[in-house]
């Protein structure tokens, strides 16, 4: 294989702050060019001077490529093996997750922060209507619609930026500038996970403190879209520019197959000590523990089994991360389709209906609380109280599916921890338990 060497920016860097790349026996390698920098890409990769090798940057550089139209066609037109993941960003590297960019050695930074008044096209009500259409009908862009940012998922979705009177636009061809919104259509039989999605987001923003990321439904009928602010962004006057973030997987060198738990191994996986761990780098430990025990207990309770290591984040605002806004909330156990088999263990447990007080200790210590003190154990059952609260207020055929999943599962995690609230008889949902 013809070694291949690619140079890594951040935006805010005019120079490469590293290089990656592909040896003549398919190996890959990563190392810092420079030590002036605002942080490092990863904390699976902190800087030094030694360059890192295929593993440690196969790990992070893995998760940049995601599995969609674009990725599969540059696969086919060049004969690009899956496995090549330098020779993939050689072609799709301009525009990775947040403001990393991978580029053909001396090309210079793809990226460059946009100005809202100058470098996008509006989508009028046409253009909007037909872009919604495609994604709907064939989860993807209109033909011959250039698609500079591609985001990943199943669904549907293309990455748009708003302006400040609300209207939609895409960057002008040819310009790599930031977007600020993530818009996904679903397919027509699925349309009412639009509300569903945007339902569970808002109960998520109520019942506890840390940032949840904006949605807004857009469309009506069977033509509808979540519109979702995008965390990593700073709009500074009519300036854009992106800041740079990374998953779980990537902050803990895994590739995107071991995005859940059972997909690793006991020194290398998606678990509650690991992340204990990666929290501990956090600008604010203590507050991000707090945060991802609570979000972790609201996401299951909101019937969310599919918190995978990709649905969390880690956004670089200063030299050390802080925990990325909760994004991608969705009611998985309604999807009878799906194993609803836990993203990661809760002690012993990996489903939720088998939790029991000793495994939410348990867990609970692995992300680094020595117990679970009463003022904690009060707050935890503020936020079982806020959620149980919202089962009633959910009836009728778009809300009632959202009511039966957070009674269910709420039953087991209050049973689990012990406490005195009522939880009201729903129709079950039928739990999909692993063979």
């Amino acid at each position: 294989m013809t070694p291949l060497v690619l140079d890594v920016f951040l935006e805010a860097v005019q120079t490469p702050v590293g290089q990656l790349m592909r040896h003549d026996d398919g190996s890959l390698a990563f190392r810092y060019v420079t030590d002036e920098l605002p942080h490092p890409i990863s904390l699976s990769l902190p800087l030094r001077t030694a360059p890192y090798g295929d593993a440690e940057t196969r790990g992070f550089f893995s998760n940049l490529l995601f599995e969609n139209a674009q990725r599969d066609q540059i696969m086919q037109r060049y004969g690009i093996d899956f496995s090549d993941i330098v020779g993939l960003l050689y072609h799709l590297g301009a525009d990775c997750p947040g403001a990393i960019s991978c580029v053909p050695q001396g090309a210079g930074p793809a990226k460059q922060p946009g100005d809202l008044t100058t470098d996008y096209d509006v989508l009028d009500d046409a253009a909007l209507h037909a872009l919604m259409t495609s994604l709907r009908n064939h989860q993807r862009v209109p033909d011959g619609t250039p698609d500079p940012s591609p985001v990943a998922g199943v669904q549907g979705k293309v990455a748009v930026t708003q302006l400040p009177d609300g209207r939609l636009t895409r960057p002008k061809p040819g310009l790599n500038v930031p977007t600020t919104h993530i818009l996904k259509v679903p397919r027509r039989t699925e349309m009412r996970t639009v509300a569903h999605e945007h339902m569970l987001m808002t109960i998520m923003t109520q019942v506890q403190n840390h940032p949840v990321a904006a949605t807004e439904i857009i469309g009506t009928g069977n033509l509808q879209g979540l519109l979702i602010t995008r965390f990593d962004r700073t709009i500074t006057g009519t300036q854009i520019t992106r800041l740079h973030q990374e998953d779980f997987c990537q902050a803990l060198g895994l590739g995107p197959s071991l995005k859940y738990q059972r997909g690793g191994t006991p020194d290398r996986a998606f678990s509650a000590k690991a992340v204990g761990a990666l929290l501990e780098n956090t600008e604010s430990p203590g507050r991000a523990r707090q945060a991802f025990l609570e979000i972790t207990l609201a996401n299951l309770m909101l019937g969310n089994t599919d918190n995978h290591a990709k649905n969390h984040a880690l956004l670089y605002t200063g030299a050390h991360p802080i925990l990325a806004p909760v994004y991608d909330v969705v009611p998985t156990v309604i999807d009878s389709t799906v194993i609803h088999q836990l993203s990661f263990d809760i002690g012993t447990a990996n489903m939720t209906d088998d939790i029991t007080e000793n495994d939410i200790t348990a867990f609970a210590q692995a992300l680094g609380f020595p117990r679970i003190a009463p003022a904690l154990r009060r707050r935890l059952s503020k936020l079982m109280q806020d959620i149980v609260a919202q089962i009633d207020q959910h009836q009728g055929p778009e809300r009632k599916r959202i009511g039966d999943a957070i009674a269910e599962q709420s039953k087991w995690i209050v049973a689990a921890m012990g406490a005195d609230i009522s939880v009201p008889e729903r129709d079950l949902v039928v739990i999909n338990r692993a063979q």
